[in-house]
Parts: C-alpha cells; structure tokens; sequence
C-alpha cells in the first residue's frame, strides 16, 4: 500500500469507503480475493444479500403488495384479500447471478433461474412509435367503435355507464382483490375496470370502478349500506367516457421517464508530467474512450514529494457503471500507460433490464398502461423510457407523484418523470415534399418553445410527421400551424372556388394541371366533392398556377352528366357499352363510377355527347361490336384506366389514391361499409379498417369514420337524438316517454352547452311532466306549422327533420338517406325512382318553375 501514500492530497481517499460494504462474494462462498479484498468478509452480515433482488424487493408494486397482503391473512368482508394465488412480478425477471453461475439463494431465489436463449434488447427504429390503433372515437359525445368495413359496431354514451369510489379498503388490496370481493357481492367486473388508488391514510386505500351499467353504482352503493358492520363505504362518482385515440386532437397520455446512467471515477497516476498531460488532452478530445464513449478529464495536478513516482493525476469523469481498469487503458499505448489507476464505485449495481421492469412497476400505481417502451442502452449520459397510460389523468397523477422522487434502486439517484402532448398527423409524400419549405420555415419557432418536430421517412407513399411538447396550448397551435400549411390554397377569384365540370375527369383540362405540378413543382389536389382545387408549394409558384387554373376554368364549356345506370343499361356497360360510349364521344369524356349507388357513367361534355351517350346505352343507338369490358392488373376497378399512385387491396384489386378515397367514402354513406368493387363490381369483399388506414391520409381517415357515423345515426333516429341547442351538434340515447299523465323522462345534460334536455321529449321542461310540456306546447306547434308553410319547410317523412328547398328540381334528399318527391312526399330507397314517378305522376321535375335553371 505504499503508493497510497504518494498520491496527490487533493485526489488521495482518506478511508476507504470499500471496506464498510458486505463482499457479495464472500457470501456467496466464491470471494477469490481472499484478504486483499477491499470489500468486509464480516461473518453473519446478511446484507451482503444480491442488491438487485433486495432492491426489487423493495417496489411497491400491486402484484408484490397483494402477495404480501395475503400472506398477512388481509380480508375484505371476511374474504381474503385476494382469492387466487399472487405471482410475484419478480419471477419474470432474470437472476442475475444465476446467469453468472452461482446464486446462493438456489430454490428460494424470487427471480427466475430459466437461462433466456436470448437476451432482449431495446430497439430505437427510425418509425414512428404508434400505439396500436382501437378503432373507438368520441364524436358528438358518443363513443363508437369502428369494425370491418368502418363500419359502427357499437355506440354508447356517458348515460351508459356508472361509477363509485369504494373507500376504507385495506391497504395493500390489488385490483384482482377488489374484483373478488366485487364478485362475492354478486358484480362481475373486469380488473381493466378497477383503478386502485396510491392515496388514503396509513391503513386504507381507495379505489374507482367504472362499468357499462347506468344502475351500477346504485345496486353496489345499496349492497354496501346494507353491510354497514362490514367497514367498506362507496359513493356514485361521475363517470367519464373511456378515451380513444383520434387524428385531429392533441393525445396528452405519454410520459418520457430518465434517469442517470451509474457512472464511476478514475484517477490515473504518472511519474511524467508530459506524459500525463498528452494522455489527458487525448481522453478530452475523444480520441482516448472507455467503452466507446468518451469522458471528462480533469487534470493533471502534481502531489507532495520530491521523490513521488506518482507525482501526476488526473481524473476522469463520467465513466460508464461496467467499466473496468482494463477499459480504462485500452485506448492508450503501452509506452503511455499510467502507474497506476484508481477507481470508484458506482452509485448502483444493476442491468438495464431490471431497471425498466422498476420503473414500469412504480407507474403503474398511477393507472393502468397502454404500453411501455423500456430504455435502450444508448450513448447519452442518461437512460430513457417512454410510457403511455390508458388516460390523460393517470398520465399527470404520474408526473405529480413521482417526477423528482428517488429512485427505487438508488436513493441518492433521481427520477425524472415528464409529461409530454403530441399531435401526428399522415399526409402523402407528394404534398410534403410540396410542403416541406414553408413547415421548415417554422422549425425555429418551434424549436424556440421546446418543441419537437420530426417527419418520418416515407412508407407506402405517405410520410407522418410528429409534434411534441411539454406544454399542450404550443402542441395545439404547432399542429394548427401544420394543419392550415398542409389544407393548402384553395383556388378562388371575385365569385369564390374556381371550379369547372371538366376538373372532375381525366381529360385535357386534368392532363393540363399534370403538367403545371411538373413544370411548377407543386401539388393540385382535386377535391371533387367540395368541388376545389388546392395548391401547395412555394408561393410565387402558387400564384402562376393560380392564374393558368383560373384561365382553364373560363375556357371550358362542357356540363357534367350523370347517367343512373338501372339493372339493364348496366348489363350492356359491362358487356361493352362503357367502351363504346368511350369510343364514340371521348375517353377523356366519360368515366365509369362503380361505387356510387346506384353505379352510374359521368359525362363531361355538350349535350350532343351526353345524348349519344344514352342512346348507345338504352340500345337505341347500335354499339361497335366489342369484346365484354376487361382491364389489366395495373387498371383502376373504380374509372378503369391506368391506376394513378396504386393502391392495392388483399383481394388482389388494384385503385387509384383518389378512387380509394372515394370508394371509402361512397361505401359508408351507401350501406355503412366499405366493399371493394373490383371485377366490375362482382367483388364485395369488406375492407378492414387497418387496410383504410394503411392507405389514407389522417384527415382523410377521420373523414370516413365521420362519414360512418353520420350514416349509422341516420339509420337510427328512432333511438338517437341531437342535442336541440342551435349548432350545438352534441347528441344522446332516447328514453321511452313515461306513462300517464305523470312524472318525466330521464334528463340529458348537454356536456357542450349544458342544456338539460328530457330524454323523452327533447326538449327542457323542468318542473313539468312530459304530458303537461305537451298540452303547454300544442299553441306552439300550431304556430310552428303555420311558419314553415310559409317559409315553404316541410319535414321528412321517414326521420321527421325539417326541410327548406330553396332552387332545383322536385327531388330532394335528407340527411337520413330518403329519396323524396317534394311534389307528394313519396320517399324511395334511391335518386333514379324519383325522376321516373315525378315524370309520371307530376307531368315533370319541376325544373319549369324556376326558368333561370332551364
């Protein structure tokens, strides 16, 4: 020990802390140091016990906390605390000192003795770090779930479910716990629907049980009052909708958790201070690295003694937890190599992967998890994982209980917990990179407010682009920002949207605004049912297209006719009058529109065209002899030609980008579901919704699953009822009114406007019966009546929703899918039926009373 005593004062220990800490191998009987181990040999220490499994001993988790709840004989209502057996979170997690050939626990060990094949490692990809999608969305204050075809599967609402908040539960109890004293008490509940909370006194803890039952929280809170000698008590509390996930809003569920890396300390001693000093410069430079990753150097300084063959150290800093003094002097020659080297200990002992199974267990006492990410190993001073949880609200109790704590295995170590907003949004490749220099322009501002912008690199021609923050109002307006730059300019003059009846078809017009994309490097969208064009791409390009678009639109003369194929004509289409048509009027002229319903052809010329055009397909006019309409592999099922920007389905049918989307969007406002329409309308395969949300944009998407609902509630107004309020939009479940000439229906508070509306007659009557709001009310529908005949507003006859014709002909169409005759309000299942019984019937379509259309 010589050389202790010439070390430089300012870096010599003065006690070795070493000597203090239980040798682990000793205890374990394979010490091989004997007594030149720095570590205490004391007999009897049974601290010496493997710190990580002491460590992990210690976490509070809901698993380790019921296991040791039943072993201390804990009941609830005279049953055990937990009715089947607890399986300590341990065994999952590999003996570390079994994996290096001897742990002196042996059968006893809590951690699993299973020698993996394979370690398993955490990947940092270059995708996007999606959570998998649930396909439920809250919209108008109802939750639908989303199946096969988009189409809704289930609907419900916040009167659907029930809550309560059991309290003087014993502490320790665990979900599976409350769900067996629940099922004593005759209630099946899930364990997904139980949130054992981390608060009470010393003795008690608390827990929420949400359920789908409006009557549950009163059934358990009468049960409960009945057993008052019992000590449990439970309150109705308000029920919140389960959260989902959705494109357009700002997901607040996710947490960034890190903490330091244990790191160690090293002090080099040389005899020459020209050496000590070159070595040093190289570690601060990086040449010099311990475990490929480089260190801070201190130094050198120079200790006491004329004689001191250690006269020069420095320190290194920083130092990984693994390393040794072998890795410390790997990088450095043999001719530089120090005296001697002295290292600290690091500040814990333990691998990675049980690291992140202690951070995972602490989160969950703040609610339940939707996935978790563990730390990779990285290169960074620290590691970090990333969690996210079932709500927002557990995601913040998160933060507040546990952001700056210690750490479970090491309390001198800190926890940093971080709640983090983010909003994503999925957009073609082709608008981004038309995008991309006026969404970088902003990077600096975003940068500025400690946001994170990141676009992912392009999969299956679409690109996803992230924002994420700290602060949910920067997040909101970072994703606005986006949003509007990616909406593009609608193309406008002095009377609003451009537009012409050509921009909806592949001709020359459409071949035209190929060209200025090229030649101008922008992109046009054609929003064929807005009826507008949008521009994306740098400005002064914008404003040559705008022009040229605008002239195009004054150049064209051609109409936009629909020809309502019945079964017939649409026998003869597919037999070759779809070709013929082409043939005689125009390729460009005509496309064929299969997923309509009817299926219909569009033509977009003069009426000469559109004539000819039924001629050949009513058999009044003689067809070319042709061959059935067949189209390649690469053609579009939807206006068969060449698919632009494929898109393939898994039956083996090929569409254009803008013919899926609208194929999705025809398919839910037909029949609810999206089907495919290949082999000339033969396939009606459902798609799921994971092939829609492969290829269709965010917005896109959410427009469908919109669309979806729109079509369901429609199809369900008997039971579904929009919130009265004017373009409050809210909506809620009907009662059945009750009977006689008493009492009121159930009340619906409007979350939006907070109307209380009575669930059976739509309307606010407080203090009233339904039967007195109704004679109170019939002066007023009298009034009512007499209003609308005035302003010309008849109501529907199937769904009963007021309707205004303000121009056009006599056939109208309402929001519930009725094809009406304004005429004599004779509804029909579809358009074609109307125009056949008006001309029968009314001796026309009344196109005659408003000359000006003619």
């Amino acid at each position: 020990m010589e050389w202790r005593n010439r070390l430089p004062q300012t870096v010599r220990p003065q006690r070795d802390r070493r000597s203090s800490t239980p040798c682990q191998f000793y205890a374990q009987g394979r010490c091989r140091n004997g007594n030149s181990c720095p570590f205490s040999h004391a007999e009897g220490d049974q601290s010496a016990v493997a710190p990580t499994q002491a460590l992990v001993a210690a976490v509070p988790s809901q698993a380790l906390v019921a296991a040791q709840a039943a072993v201390a004989g804990l009941t609830i209502l005279g049953h055990p605390v937990d009715t089947t057996p607890q399986v300590d979170s341990r065994s999952k997690i590999p003996c570390r000192f079994h994996l290096r050939g001897g742990c002196s626990n042996s059968d006893k060990c809590p951690f699993s003795h299973d020698v993996p094949k394979e370690v398993p490692r955490t990947t940092v990809g270059t995708q996007d770090d999606s959570r998998p999608e649930t396909w439920c969305r809250e919209l108008r204050g109802a939750l639908a779930s989303f199946g096969d075809g988009a189409v809704v599967t289930k609907l419900s609402f916040p009167s659907d479910f029930s809550a309560v908040r059991i309290s003087h539960l014993p502490r320790g109890t665990s979900t599976s716990s409350v769900v067996a004293t629940l099922a004593s008490l005759g209630f099946v509940v899930g364990q997904d629907r139980v949130r054992v909370l981390p608060v009470g006194d010393e003795t008690h803890c608390t827990a929420h049980v949400r359920v789908e039952d409006p009557q549950f929280a009163k059934r358990l809170c009468d049960v409960l009052a009945d057993r008052r000698n019992d000590g449990l008590r439970a309150v109705p509390i308000n029920a919140p909708m389960p959260q989902t996930t959705n494109n357009r809003r700002v997901d607040s569920k996710k947490v960034y958790c890190s903490w330091h890396k244990p790191t160690r300390t090293a002090w080099l001693n040389f005899s020459n201070e020209g050496i000590a000093a070159k070595v040093g410069s190289r570690f601060t430079s990086g040449i010099y690295k311990v475990l490929d990753q480089r260190v801070q150097c201190d130094g050198p300084t120079r200790g006491n003694g004329v004689r001191n063959h250690l006269a020069w150290t420095f320190k290194l800093s920083d130092l990984p937890g693994p390393a040794k003094e072998s890795d410390v002097t790997r990088s450095i020659p043999q001719v530089f190599l120090p005296r001697h080297v002295e290292m600290s200990q690091a500040p814990y002992d333990l691998d990675l992967p049980t690291a992140n199974a202690m951070i995972e267990s602490i989160l969950l006492q703040a609610g339940q998890l939707e996935l978790w990410e563990g730390s990779p190993e990285g290169t960074g001073k620290r590691y970090k994982a990333k969690a996210w949880f079932m709500n927002d609200a557990d995601a913040r109790q998160a933060v507040v209980m546990f952001n700056d704590g210690p750490l479970p295995f090491n309390k001198n170590g800190k926890l940093t917990v971080q709640l983090v907003h983010s909003a994503k949004l999925k957009i073609s490749a082709d608008v981004y990179d038309a995008a991309e220099q006026e969404i970088v322009a902003h990077e600096q501002e975003w940068k500025a407010q400690h946001l994170v912008y990141r676009a992912y690199p392009p999969a299956h021609g679409f690109r996803v682009l992230k924002i994420e923050g700290g602060l949910a109002k920067d997040v909101a307006a970072a994703k606005k920002t986006l949003e509007r730059i990616l909406d593009g300019e609608v193309v406008k003059n002095d009377d609003g949207a451009v537009w012409a009846p050509s921009f909806s078809a592949n001709g020359r017009a459409y071949q035209q605004m190929k060209q200025l994309e090229r030649d101008l490097g922008i992109v046009i969208v054609r929003d064929k049912r807005r009826s507008q064009l949008r521009l994306m791409g740098p400005a002064l390009s914008r404003a040559v297209a705008r022009a040229a678009i605008v002239e195009l639109a004054k150049a064209d003369s051609s109409s936009i006719f629909t020809i309502e194929l019945d079964a017939q004509q649409l026998s003869r289409a597919f037999k070759g009058g779809f070709r013929a048509v082409a043939a005689a009027i125009g390729h460009d002229k005509v496309t064929f529109d299969i997923a309509s319903s009817p299926k219909c052809i569009r033509v977009v010329g003069s009426e000469a065209d559109f004539a000819l055009a039924q001629e050949i397909l009513e058999g009044r006019q003689p067809a070319p002899k042709t061959t059935p309409e067949s189209t390649s592999t690469s053609d579009c099922a939807i206006c068969w030609t060449e698919a632009e920007d494929p898109v393939h389905t898994p039956c083996k049918h090929v569409y254009c980008a803008g013919c899926f989307e609208d194929l999705c969007l025809a398919g839910v406002n037909a029949d609810g579901r999206v089907r495919c329409q290949g082999d000339a309308g033969r396939c009606v395969a459902v798609l799921p919704p994971g092939e829609l949300q492969a290829h269709l944009a965010s917005a896109t998407l959410e427009d469908i699953l919109e669309a979806s609902f729109a079509t369901y509630v429609a199809r369900h107004l008997d039971d579904l009822r929009y919130c009265p309020t004017p373009d409050c939009g809210q909506m809620y479940r009907a009662a059945e009114p009750p009977g006689g000439s008493v009492g009121s229906g159930p009340l619906f508070t409007c979350p939006a406007c907070l109307a209380a509306v009575c669930r059976a007659c739509n309307v606010a009557h407080d203090g009233m019966s339904c039967a007195e709001q109704r004679d109170k009310a019939s002066g007023g529908h009298e009034a009512l009546a007499a209003a609308k005949r005035k302003l010309g507003i008849r109501d529907c006859p199937k769904c009963g929703i007021g309707i205004e014709k303000s121009f056009g002909c006599n056939h109208m169409s309402c929001p519930c899918g009725a094809h009406i005759c304004w005429v004599c309000l004779k509804t029909f299942a579809t358009g074609g039926p109307v125009y056949d019984h008006m001309q029968r019937e009314h001796g026309g379509i009344g196109i005659g009373y408003f000359p000006d259309l003619g």
